[in-house]
């Protein structure tokens, strides 16, 4: 959403990875992921995520049909780059695709792509995929090197882990690793990438994260699952958009 100014207002995508993992806890039917997207949708969410993991611990292949399918709004499917890409690509013609680095010791996603050491087993990839079908991001951490290289991939975007400024900011807000993100946005936007903020984020980071001048998209997953298992999906949803600016983000500096 952009206001009369020009400047954007973020997107709100919501990811459905931890209803999923609450599902496959019993191998049920319930609770579903599609149905919860929708209702995300309808409260207002502007784009789904789904992680389509390699060992398939919450999102199912079905899952991620019928996601492909059913969502109207934006569809991040999140894959690692160890997978067949080129089939699941060419087979469910993703809106958007996330590439993102996969380890099976992990909870959920910790680290982002070394996009600089990666490079030249992501290039092929990438050159495979036809972005005028799919827009291609990759999940990098805030690290300069690894959006300059990232850039010079010709990828659509970026998604910016900010797990570690998530875990630090429980204990207290932290200035350093504030500025890291709002300086990593900075260089992101200078490059042209469209550029979002994801993981680990939590209901209180909203209205800081959502006033950066160049975030085009905050992720969040857990948090707004956790608490619309208290409070109902449309609620939930509706309560984390309204902590985004109704109009002007704050400038970088």
């Amino acid at each position: 959403m952009v206001d009369q100014a020009g400047h954007q207002r973020p997107q709100l995508v919501v990811s459905v990875d931890q209803v999923a993992m609450l599902r496959e806890t019993r191998k049920a039917r319930l609770p579903d992921p599609v149905h919860f997207a929708l209702e995300a949708e309808q409260a207002g969410a502007n784009g789904i995520k789904a992680h389509l993991r390699l060992d398939r611990r919450h999102i199912q292949d079905y899952d991620v049909h019928l996601l492909a399918r059913l969502v109207k709004s934006r569809f991040f499917l999140q894959l690692s780059p160890n997978q067949d890409i080129s089939h699941i690509v060419n087979e469910l013609r993703p809106q958007n695709l996330v590439l993102a680095a996969e380890r099976r010791d992990e909870i959920a996603t910790e680290n982002g792509l070394d996009v600089s050491l990666l490079a030249g087993q992501l290039l092929p990839l990438i050159r495979g995929i036809d972005q005028k079908t799919t827009r291609v991001f990759l999940l990098v951490d805030p690290v300069f090197d690894h959006i300059r290289a990232a850039a010079k991939l010709e990828v659509h975007g970026l998604m910016i882990n900010l797990r570690d400024y998530a875990l630090a900011s429980v204990s207290g807000f932290s200035e350093k690793l504030f500025r890291e993100v709002r300086d990593a946005v900075k260089l992101s936007s200078k490059y042209g990438l469209e550029t979002h903020l994801v993981n680990a984020i939590r209901f209180d980071m909203v209205p800081a994260l959502s006033r950066l001048d160049g975030v085009a998209g905050i992720q969040v997953g857990h948090d707004l699952v956790s608490r619309a298992l208290m409070t109902g999906t449309r609620h939930t949803v509706t309560s984390f958009l309204s902590q985004f600016p109704p109009h002007i983000p704050e400038p970088l500096n």
